[in-house]
């Protein structure tokens, strides 16, 4: 693993921090997307990026390499439009191994344990290492997720309706 830096603020899409998962046939995994502002200073994340990649290749960097930080703009849903809360902003993931499960933890460090406190919206910041890989003919650069902290509350994604709403009250 490369240096461990602590992200800057971001907003948590899909966060699975406290029960691992994955796709059928797929080791499940804790992850969570992090999205920042596209003007947000990601260059301590490029770094650690750029570091895994010399760590890994040297002088002989190979061209293609896939980065984890991405445009929102190009992440779209299942009907092909551009997922609303990714619209205009960077985004990338950070996934840890279910032997290696993150702390989550408040702005005091206090252990978060009651799950719902953390979900997409709300506002966090985590501690990640990037790590160079070469698979199948790819070559890119992944984040590990290490310890997580929840910075604010933010609006939850897809919270439009409430109950009253819902049934006429």
């Amino acid at each position: 693993m490369s240096t461990r830096i602590t992200t800057p603020k971001f907003i948590a899409s899909f966060p699975n921090l406290f029960e691992p998962s994955g796709f059928e046939g797929q080791d499940p995994k804790y992850g969570v997307t992090m999205l920042w502002d596209a003007e947000e200073d990601l260059s301590s994340l490029k770094s650690a990026c750029e570091t895994a990649i010399l760590k890994k290749w040297g002088d002989k960097r190979p061209s293609n390499i896939q980065m984890p930080m991405k445009s929102g703009d190009e992440k779209l849903d299942s009907d092909g439009k551009v997922r609303p809360e990714y619209a205009g902003k960077k985004y990338a993931i950070a996934k840890a191994k279910q032997s290696d499960p993150p702390k989550v933890v408040d702005l005091e460090l206090n252990p978060i344990l009651d799950k719902t406190e953390v979900y997409g919206g709300c506002e966090m910041r985590a501690a990640v290492s990037a790590y160079a890989w070469e698979f199948a003919g790819k070559r890119g650069v992944s984040l590990y997720l290490g310890n997580v902290q929840k910075t604010g509350a933010g609006e939850a994604f897809g919270a439009t309706s409430t109950v009253e709403s819902d049934f006429g009250f």
